[in-house]
């Protein structure tokens, strides 16, 4: 954003208006009396630039506008696009850096952002704090309530970290919002007793990422999702890409670093993000049954995995993949294809047809991993973390190894192998978590997903196709089909993702056993009229 100096008089009265404004602004918000000390010598600076007609950033304008992205507007429009938000841009920088400061605070703000009103930044500014998204009990529906895009804000909130949340904070002309008080945009957040939870990913010191790219692909792959699905919709692409975020912050982080790579993680929360992308609100069943056009494409196998993966991949590598949102743009070749497998591997592993199987092969491979550590190193690389109980299995998989050359590659070899099948089964974990929230959000999700299969049972009536199991609204009871997928699929996943991940035991198994009796309770409920009918009935006779 480029300022021309035009009028020293206008430009003197802008800057004094701007000043009395921000420091209003301040006061009221901050009562900070020694950040006002420090700016009104910039702004007495900028009144001395002004006087000797001196031009700000022209250069970086003419830039701008060769690549089209520029706008040449003047000084009072800078202030007015600032006032009650981003004071703090200016604030101990020399009036050149400030220019510069503005433009990378409008490059690393969606314009969804910029067209919030200021109550709605303010509560996502909260929502979407790094402290906020790293907890459990994250509430997805509340930033959805906030705005049509909580897809493409969440995930700008994650992969452009802590960026993207200083850039909340300015936007706000707040310099803390609640729950990042500790915040070190170099580092950690720490909690409470000394001990720190949520880690930064700093993706940007690791490889090269833009913003700007990262919210048009972000925003290309949202408007993709069909919003009149009760439940496949951007929402819980939304929900799946911060909970799969999340089981990375549940992760002891001495671990975490030690097996997964930035590489990885990023790739993950990005696979996460198109999941689902183009879902018809129809399963793989009645795909088939149907003959549809991607079930023929895809041969009957995983087809709606297949076609998520393909289209997401399409926009980032393949043929509709253009420079505004290329992602992976200035990554070399070799980091595109690890984190291309990364992402189709993960996300062809939500096929629920292969979550026995992924359950399965979990269970296997962890076990061979204890067998292999003991065999090798004994019992202390088990109980790494001391005392009695065993250490949790991460810790063994980031265990440093002795012995002869052979069995140490053999074990890191089935470290490799693990870590590569704990990937896949994040993903998976987070796209079924929904009755191992917390509050109201299993009941929310739960009706959600059976609306959406009883619209697909009413289609299957109309097309004389076989019904889908769940499907038919007819015979199937809400509270029975909840309480069969959470003791069939979700208690044996998370209970299997506890042994890897101990806060998942210690966080999110109690939440699954509230859930359980909430439906417990409901069903209840549904056979009491039932009784009391067959009961009045038994009197009256």
């Amino acid at each position: 954003m480029i300022a021309y100096v035009r009028s020293t008089s206008d430009n003197a009265m802008r800057c004094l208006n701007f000043y009395l404004e921000a420091t209003t602004l301040i006061l009221l918000r901050r009562a900070n009396w020694v950040r006002i000390g420090i700016f009104a010598p910039r702004l007495l600076l900028a009144l001395a630039f002004t006087s000797q007609g001196v031009t700000c950033g022209q250069a970086k304008n003419n830039h701008a506008n060769s690549r089209g992205g520029g706008e040449r507007i003047n000084n009072s429009v800078i202030i007015n696009r600032f006032e009650g938000r981003g004071v703090g841009l200016l604030l101990g920088s020399p009036l050149s850096d400030a220019t510069a400061d503005i433009e990378d605070f409008n490059r690393h703000t969606p314009p969804e952002w910029n067209a919030l009103s200021t109550e709605a930044k303010i509560k996502l500014a909260d929502l979407l704090s790094w402290k906020n998204l790293s907890k459990w009990e994250f509430n997805i529906v509340e930033v959805a309530e906030s705005t049509s895009d909580p897809l493409l804000l969440v995930g700008w909130a994650l992969l452009c970290e802590p960026m993207a949340q200083e850039a909340m904070r300015r936007s706000v002309a707040v310099d803390t919002i609640n729950g990042d008080e500790d915040v070190n945009l170099v580092g950690d957040v720490a909690s409470e007793n000394g001990k720190s939870y949520h880690y930064h990913y700093h993706f940007h010191e690791h490889f090269k990422i833009n913003p700007r790219t990262i919210c048009n692909f972000l925003r290309e792959i949202e408007r993709r999702y069909d919003r009149n699905n009760p439940f496949h919709n951007n929402i819980h692409a939304a929900d799946v890409t911060q909970t799969t975020h999340c089981l990375f912050q549940l992760m002891d982080q001495r671990y975490r670093r030690r097996i997964f790579d930035p590489i990885t993680i990023f790739s993950l929360i990005l696979a996460a993000t198109f999941h689902d992308v183009y879902h018809p609100g129809t399963n793989n069943l009645f795909q088939e049954n149907a003959m549809t056009p991607i079930a023929i494409e895809y041969n009957d196998v995983s087809i709606l995995e297949n076609m998520h993966s393909a289209v997401g991949h399409s926009l980032l590598m393949g043929e509709k993949k253009q420079d505004e949102w290329d992602v992976f743009e200035g990554w070399t070749h070799d980091d595109k294809v690890r984190a291309r497998k990364v992402m189709v591997k993960s996300i062809l592993s939500t096929d629920m047809a292969g979550h026995f199987r992924l359950v399965s092969d979990l269970k296997e491979a962890v076990a061979q991993r204890g067998v292999l550590t003991k065999e090798i190193s004994g019992d202390d690389a088990s109980a790494e973390i001391g005392g009695e109980e065993p250490a949790p299995m991460l810790s063994v998989i980031a265990c440093e190894y002795e012995g002869d050359d052979l069995s140490r590659l053999e074990i890191e070899r089935e470290c490799d192998q693990l870590a590569d099948l704990i990937v896949r089964f994040l993903l998976h974990s987070a796209d079924i978590s929904n009755a191992a929230k917390a509050g109201d959000l299993p009941v929310y999700w739960g009706n959600r997903v059976l609306d959406e299969f009883f619209e697909q049972g009413d289609k299957e009536k109309e097309m004389g196709l076989p019904i889908s199991p769940n499907c038919d609204r007819e015979i199937v009871k809400r509270p029975e089909s909840q309480i069969s997928f959470i003791n069939i699929f979700v208690q044996p996943l998370f209970d299997l993702l506890g042994k890897l991940i101990p806060r998942v035991k210690e966080e999110v198994s109690p939440a699954i056993g509230v859930t359980l009796e909430y439906w417990e309770q409901e069903k209840l409920k549904s056979c009491i009229p039932a009784t009391e009918e067959s009961e009045n009935s038994t009197e009256e006779e």
